[in-house]
């Protein structure tokens, strides 16, 4: 079916009780509403006002015009398939019967683009002949589509006794990687999906590498709700993989490798509804894609989809509300949604990642805020199997809130007066936790703020702790363009504290004294080191480990989000239409997609970050789908890291300014 086969077929059933009320009311002329306006009616189709302007038609045949007027005018049907209908209805009406035709006219007219919104009567006209088959154009990657859910539009895999309807999908990728880099390090030094280079040293060759991935196993549901005499569309999604970390249990010691867990993308419910009976509205709650995320390229490597390469890649709980306005065929639908705030702080324990994941987002004690403005048209009415068009701008704002407690951190170091010399183990204390608290290690004379006159240590200064926090903006504007030889994805950004959505080469803040003299530092519960100073200190000339602070108190750093922006810009081939293959043929799914993408932040601030000032990503992917349920994949990329200071990141175990990794993925998709 086209794109009013899912509501026709429900449809169809009612045909055959419509027949007898048309009938029966050409006989008596009584206004009585049928079943099939009734059915239109329940589904939120048709509002009350518009299903008594049908019944006081004073014929079938009017009515009939009537309802398919009403339905062009929705958009429901097409203006070509309201010209078939016309017609075949002006046909019956010479004596052939009008009740027989009209449905059966729309169930089967081929589907078309809709018009520019004509709703008047066109003059009957012979029933077009069906149009060929095309192979349909490249469709953009739209993980916030604005399609409204139709209400009991869903054919459902399964029943559920409370009234529920389930839906099935999901893949399974198997895929052979071979890199000629790695990122570096004992911890980023042997992933099979990619991040910026020069994160640490590779050691004495650039640490190439091979694997064999088959965890790319996604499966997810969707779901409906249509309660009797409801208005309200409900549905919902649930939707997980095996991409997530691996198991630490004894009995995957050894076979860890391949023992990846199983983890959540998606869970949200979505209620929809139409205000005064035209106006579509939505609520949305639970785990769904971010607003600035909206537009993705099309990799074949999805583990880390161009994160710190272009790509603002993440999925947040939220509470999301919006509106689509309609004029002809351009849609226009603003969303808001309040969001989890998030940091993903890079001192955190792996401990306390495993127990909340973060805290900095929450310690704030405010929502982030998300919103998103999206027009979608088609760029031309002539074109069969073509998406329409979009332009997205979207932001998103947070606040983060960092706490260092009232307390002195662990001595790092410890001298022996005496043997045996005990030092304590672990050292300097509990590793699930971060040294928490302020440095002890200096004193500080002079300082308005410290009361005592022999100095303060740095902890004196703050008995009950202290707080820092930072903001985290983001703006982005988006263009999707599919036309049936390319279609163009691009998209834009701008931001500081990009690190949670994968970008500024996933630099979060600094501590920026602003000309402070340093006097120490203090670690917050999320295991950030936060500096201390006072303007115009030195080092006391006679004591040691001693600073003169001359009349100033001791300030806490400003916490500096290091600021970036970055993009894709993905050209995407139809080859198997543009050779004008066969639609039903073997050679139906070749598909050619080449893309750039740049992350980058600004050096002066990354200097005082990880260093990292640039990754960009040239990707080239071949795709060939055998038939709905398998594709295979060759996709090779090009990935170059830049530091922000010349020769300051080892790699190959020298200092250089940049490193490259060539980028080979071959694999199959299985799709359901």
């Amino acid at each position: 079916m086209t794109r009013i086969g899912s509501l026709l077929m429900l449809l169809t059933s009612a045909v055959v009780l419509a027949i007898p009320c048309w009938a029966q009311q050409q006989e008596n002329h009584q206004a009585t509403t049928s079943p099939l306006v009734q059915l239109l009616q329940s589904k939120g189709i048709l509002t009350a006002e518009e299903v008594a302007m049908v019944n006081q038609a004073s014929s079938p045949d009017e009515a009939n015009t009537r309802l398919a007027r009403l339905l062009l005018g929705k958009g429901v049907i097409s203006e070509q398939e309201y010209k078939t209908t016309f017609a075949a209805t002006a046909v019956a009406a010479s004596g052939e019967g009008s009740a027989a035709h009209f449905l059966p006219a729309v169930l089967h007219t081929p589907q078309t683009t809709p018009s520019s919104g004509q709703t008047g009567p066109a003059p009957p006209t012979p029933a077009p002949s069906a149009e060929p088959k095309v192979v349909a154009a490249v469709a953009p990657l739209r993980v916030l589509p604005i399609d409204l859910p139709k209400h009991g539009g869903l054919i459902p895999d399964i029943k559920l006794g409370s009234g529920a309807n389930l839906k099935l999908y999901g893949f399974f990728k198997a895929s052979a990687i071979h890199d000629t880099a790695s990122s570096g390090g004992a911890t980023f030094g042997s992933q099979d999906w990619p991040l910026p280079l020069l994160l640490a040293d590779t050691g004495p060759t650039s640490d190439s590498q091979v694997h064999i991935k088959a965890r790319s196993f996604r499966i997810g549901s969707q779901f409906e709700w249509v309660p009797k005499g409801s208005s309200v569309t409900v549905t919902g999604k649930v939707e997980g993989d095996f991409e997530g970390d691996y198991t630490n249990v004894n009995n995957r010691n050894i076979s860890g490798v391949r023992s990846s867990q199983f983890g959540i993308r998606l869970a949200f419910v979505r209620l929809d509804t139409k205000l005064g009976g035209t106006l579509p509205v939505f609520a949305e709650f639970g785990q769904d894609w971010s607003l600035i995320a909206s537009s993705l390229p099309s990799l074949f490597e999805t583990t880390g989809l161009g994160v710190g390469m272009g790509t603002l890649y993440e999925r947040i709980p939220q509470f999301k509300v919006g509106v689509q306005f309609h004029s002809g065929d351009l849609k226009i639908q603003p969303e808001f949604a309040m969001v989890l705030p998030a940091a993903a702080s890079s001192g955190l324990t792996d401990e306390q990642r495993a127990r909340f994941g973060d805290r900095a987002g929450s310690e704030s004690n405010q929502p982030g805020e998300e919103a998103r403005l999206v027009f979608q048209f088609p760029l031309s009415h002539s074109w069969q199997g073509v998406a329409p068009a979009q332009i997205i701008v979207s932001g998103h704002h947070a606040r983060m809130n960092e706490i260092i407690p009232g307390a002195a951190q662990a001595a790092t170091t410890q001298t022996c007066l005496a043997t045996p010399c005990t030092i304590r183990t672990p050292f300097p204390g509990n590793p699930s936790v971060p040294n928490l608290g302020f440095t002890t290690t200096t004193t500080i004379l002079g300082a308005t703020n410290c009361a005592n006159p022999l100095g303060c240590d740095l902890a004196a200064f703050f008995p009950r702790g202290t707080e820092a926090d930072n903001p985290q903006n983001i703006w982005t504007t988006e263009l999707q363009l599919p036309t049936p030889w390319v279609t163009f994805v691009g998209k834009f950004y701008r931001g500081n504290d990009m690190r949670f959505f994968f970008g500024s080469q996933l630099n979060d803040v600094f501590s920026n004294l602003h000309g402070l003299f340093e006097v120490g530092n203090g670690i917050s519960f999320s295991g950030r080191p936060i500096l201390f100073g006072c303007a115009g200190g030195a080092p006391d000339p006679v004591l040691a480990n001693t600073v003169d602070c001359p009349g100033t108190p001791v300030l806490a750093a400003h916490l500096q989000p290091i600021a970036g922006y970055g993009g894709f810009g993905e050209l995407s081939f139809p080859l198997s239409r543009i050779f004008q293959a066969d639609p039903e043929g073997h050679n139906s799914g070749w598909v050619l997609h080449l893309q750039y993408g740049t992350d980058r932040a600004y050096a002066a601030e990354a200097r005082r970050g990880n260093g990292l000032a640039r990754t960009d990503l040239d990707t080239a992917a071949l795709t060939y789908k055998l038939n709905k349920w398998v594709s295979f994949v060759q996709e090779t990329s090009y990935i170059n890291t830049r530091a922000a200071t010349a020769r300051s990141k080892l790699f190959q175990g020298v200092r250089v300014t940049q490193a490259h990794d060539w980028r080979n993925e071959f694999g199959t998709i299985f799709t359901f």
